[in-house]
């Protein structure tokens, strides 16, 4: 999951967290709440925005789906504003159209923070897939500060 925090046009933290996948769906449910709250705790945000998820027919993507709102619903009872934006209207947002790939998002969040260069190109597909959860944290921080 990717996270990202800023304030004034500051990025003040980014990362990845890793949720483990647990015995049950119930009990990674409930790592994913842990990890929520830790982050809601240290980092104080304001404005909680989170990426709309699509429905598919499949285990993971329903999981993925109550996650989300899980986590618009420990920021409501954060007292957070709590924010989303579909995926297409973030990539409008950030590229200047809907069909933006994940790379073409990261080139233009790293045009604005350089400092996130070193994770725009990887070694392994893996570590670019795993960066690009970053960038689009960042992107959806970018966003959300604009619009509010």
């Amino acid at each position: 999951m990717g996270v990202a925090v800023m304030e004034n046009g500051e990025l003040l933290y980014y990362g990845v967290e890793i949720i483990k996948k647990q015995e049950t769906p119930h009990e990674t449910l409930r790592e994913g709440r842990k990890v929520i709250l830790r982050l809601i705790n240290d980092l104080k945000p304001r404005i909680l925005a989170v990426e709309k998820t699509f429905f598919a027919n499949n285990r993971s993507s329903a999981l993925l789906n109550v996650f989300a709102d899980e986590i618009r619903a420990i920021g409501r009872r954060k007292g957070l504003k709590v924010i989303g934006f579909a995926p297409s209207t973030l990539k409008k947002f950030i590229c200047g159209h809907g069909r933006a790939s994940k790379f073409q998002v990261a080139t233009v969040i790293v045009s604005i923070f350089p400092e996130l260069k070193v994770y725009l190109t990887q070694d392994r597909a893996w570590k670019e897939r795993f960066h690009q959860n970053m960038f689009d944290a960042v992107a959806l921080a970018v966003m959300a500060g604009e619009m509010n």
